[in-house]
């Protein structure tokens, strides 16, 4: 049987799907020397996020013919170098946008009514504070969507319900797929980030979106204003927003994405009052969990017996039909 090799366990369900048809290593170690150890003869890799796959893992792996992500996501993943040796790399785009655009609303509500503060009120005894009028209302205000994919138009959906003003920014997409009144479209990141009252992020990691979220576009914000990244840490200036939450150029965050992760202990974000912190978590709830570990295991099931699975992120590439 061939080899089928997992840096991250997954859910048992998903791993059954394999029994009688490879051979499964778990490892317990994601470092690329310990990849590098077990990969030689493998077959296929089953990533979750933590893990990268390297030139050099791939390098030493002469049999490997897929990676399976679970998740959206591959930028754990050297695609050219896995292209190169013929390696296709397959991910798993919107299955997690509900989850990731629930999770993105959770954060915008918690920010607006203030949930943090007034949880601390009852803790600490402070009940009186609820007086103090903090919290605002999401019905009114203008939320600002960067990145009009999957996940964007299901967060678009649900500000919708709540009765917000929706500007949308992205370059990519056909703005004649939207409803005129659903969302208005600005021409500029400096537009939507000037305007808004919530900018919510919603852009893979490229090389175009790497610290897309300058310090210019943070100063521009309005002082009430409040920034959610539930895509990938590196599309912000962490230094930038960093210092506006510091000094209260901005009214908040809440990230659920980081530069390093997990944050180190000295990470200043860590201290901060006005920053919402979850742990890359958004795409992680019971049902997608498993959604993502069964489809990330068919597709290498796919590619055992012979078929083309359904994701193939350089297909192109690979002139694979």
């Amino acid at each position: 049987m061939e080899k089928v090799l997992l840096p991250e366990k997954i859910i048992d369900e998903a791993l059954q799907l394999l029994k009688g048809k490879a051979e499964v290593v778990i490892l317990d170690d994601i470092t690329e020397q310990a990849i590098v150890n077990e990969v030689h003869d493998a077959f296929a890799i089953i990533l979750r996020s933590r893990a990268k796959i390297t030139p050099r893992i791939i390098q030493a792996a002469p049999k490997l013919k897929i990676i399976s992500r679970t998740g959206a996501g591959y930028d754990n993943i050297d695609v050219e170098a896995a292209t190169q040796h013929g390696v296709m790399v397959c991910n798993l785009p919107g299955i997690n946008s509900v989850p990731v655009a629930e999770h993105t609303i959770a954060l915008m509500l918690a920010l607006v009514k203030q949930i943090s503060k007034m949880d601390d009120y009852v803790r600490s005894r402070q009940w009186y504070k609820r007086n103090e009028l903090i919290a605002e209302q999401a019905a009114g205000k203008t939320v600002g969507i960067v990145g009009l994919g999957k996940i964007g138009r299901e967060v678009l959906v649900r500000c919708k319900a709540l009765g917000m003003n929706i500007l949308g920014y992205d370059p990519y997409v056909d703005r004649q797929c939207f409803n005129s009144g659903d969302v208005q479209f600005c021409n500029s990141l400096s537009e939507i980030f000037s305007k808004a009252d919530i900018i919510t992020l919603h852009v893979p990691n490229i090389p175009g979106t790497h610290k897309m979220v300058t310090k210019q576009l943070i100063d521009i914000m309005k002082p009430t204003a409040y920034i959610i990244n539930t895509s990938r840490g590196e599309v912000i200036d962490q230094d930038a927003l960093v210092e506006a939450l510091k000094n209260r150029k901005i009214a908040g965050a809440a990230l659920d994405v980081f530069c390093k992760e997990p944050p180190e202990p000295e990470d200043p974000l860590l201290e901060l009052d006005n920053v919402i912190l979850t742990p890359h978590a958004a795409a992680l709830t019971k049902e997608s969990g498993m959604k993502m570990a069964v489809q990330a295991v068919k597709q290498v099931i796919d590619c055992l017996e012979g078929r083309l699975p359904e994701y193939i992120v350089n297909r192109k590439e690979l002139s694979l039909e």
